[in-house]
C-alpha cells in the first residue's frame, strides 16, 4: 500500500532495468549450496558446482526482476504518467516570496503568552529562551523589571537592535559550554519557547519558587514528513507527560500542563512551502525532499488539500528548593 501512494517508486519504474542483487544472490546461493552440496566441501568439485550455482541462481533472479519490472510498467502505467505530470509541474515551482498564506489550522486550546504572564510580576527577572530571532519575547517588553533574551543560532547584536528602545532587555547566547550565561539562582522566570534545554541549567540558574515554562512540539508534529525521512528516529514518545517526568527527576514541582493536536490544511505547494520557511527552513528545499512534495501535490490534486499532524504542549514547573 506505502508503495502504491509512493509518486517516487512510480517514477523509478520509468527507468532502464538495472540489475544490483548480485551480492544478495551470492549470499544467498553460498548459504543454500554450503547446506545441500553432497560434494566435499570446498573441495574443485565443489568449488565447480558452486559457480555453476550461482550463474544459475543469478540469471533466474535476474528474469525474475526483469518480468515484475515489465509487468508493474503495464501495470501501473496512469501512475507512471500522472507521476511525471506531478515531477514536472513540481521543477518549474518557483517561490513566491508575496504569496499570501493558504493554509488553514486548527485553533489550539492554550495561548503560551497568556500563561507566560498568569506568573510574571513587575519584579522579575525573565529568561525566553527561542531561536525565532527574538519575536516572542517582543511581546514582554516592559513588563518585568529585566528581561534576557537567549538565543542560540542568532546574531545577539541584530537581536538587540530591536529592543534598543528598552534598556531593561538584554540579548545573550549560549556559553561556549552550551551553558546558560547566568549566575546561580539569577532568574524568576525562565521560558522555553519551541527550543531545547538542559534541565541541569534550568535548575542551576532559577530561584527558589521560581517558574520554568517550556513550550515546544511533541513528537507526532508534522510526522507525516518525519518518518518518511526520519524513521528511525521517531522511537520513543515526547509529550507533556513525558517531559513532566523529566523536571519531576530534578526535583521540580509541575504546577500545569497543556497537550495539543491538531491539524494544518495546505491548498498549494507555495503554502506548504512557505510554511517549512517559516517554521524549518531546511525543509524548505523542494529538490532534496522531492518524494515528500510529490506525495502532497498529489493528494491537492486528488482532495484539494494537504493534511499533516500538528503536536504541541506547555508544562509548568516550579523549584521547590
Amino acid at each position: 500500500m506505502e508503495k502504491m501512494n509512493n509518486m517516487n517508486w512510480f517514477l523509478s519504474l520509468d527507468k532502464p532495468f538495472n540489475y544490483n542483487r548480485v551480492g544478495y544472490m551470492v549470499f544467498l546461493c553460498f548459504i543454500c549450496y554450503l547446506i545441500s552440496s553432497p560434494a566435499p566441501l570446498f573441495s574443485l568439485e565443489w568449488f565447480i558446482y558452486f559457480v555453476l550455482f550461482l550463474a544459475m541462481g543469478i540469471v533466474a533472479d535476474a528474469v525474475v526482476q526483469y518480468a515484475i519490472l515489465i509487468y508493474s510498467k503495464k501495470r501501473c502505467r496512469r501512475q507512471i504518467e500522472d507521476a511525471h505530470l506531478l515531477q514536472n509541474e513540481l521543477q518549474h515551482f518557483t517561490p513566491n516570496a508575496d504569496f499570501e498564506k493558504d493554509y488553514t489550522l486548527t485553533p489550539q486550546n492554550y495561548d503560551e503568552t497568556s500563561i507566560l504572564r498568569q506568573y510574571m510580576t513587575p519584579e522579575d527577572h525573565l529568561a525566553v529562551m527561542s531561536v525565532d530571532s527574538g519575536k516572542f519575547a517582543s511581546q514582554f517588553k516592559d513588563d518585568t523589571e529585566a528581561m534576557f533574551v537567549v538565543e542560540p543560532y542568532t546574531d545577539t547584536q541584530r537581536v538587540q537592535s530591536q529592543f534598543e528602545d528598552d534598556s531593561s532587555v538584554k540579548v545573550t547566547t549560549l556559553t561556549p559550554t552550551g551553558k546558560m550565561p547566568f549566575k546561580d539562582e539569577k532568574i524568576d522566570i525562565i521560558m522555553c519557547q519551541e527550543c531545547n534545554y538542559d534541565k541541569n541549567e534550568i535548575q542551576r540558574v532559577l530561584k527558589k519558587g521560581g517558574y520554568f515554562i517550556v513550550n515546544q512540539h511533541g513528537t507526532e508534529n508534522l510526522k507525516e514528513f518525519v518518518r518518511l525521512y526520519m524513521p528511525f528516529q521517531m522511537k520513543g514518545k515526547w509529550d507533556a507527560e513525558s517531559c513532566a517526568q523529566t523536571l519531576e527527576s530534578i526535583g521540580m514541582r509541575v504546577v500545569d500542563k497543556f497537550e495539543d493536536y491538531g491539524t494544518i490544511r495546505f491548498h498549494s505547494i507555495q503554502s506548504l512551502y512557505q510554511y517549512f520557511t517559516k517554521v524549518s527552513p531546511d525543509f524548505a528545499n523542494v529538490n532534496r525532499y522531492q518524494v515528500f512534495y510529490l506525495q502532497a501535490l498529489k493528494e491537492m490534486k486528488d482532495h484539494s488539500y494537504f493534511e499533516m499532524t500538528t503536536h504541541q504542549f506547555l508544562v509548568v514547573a516550579q523549584k521547590t528548593f
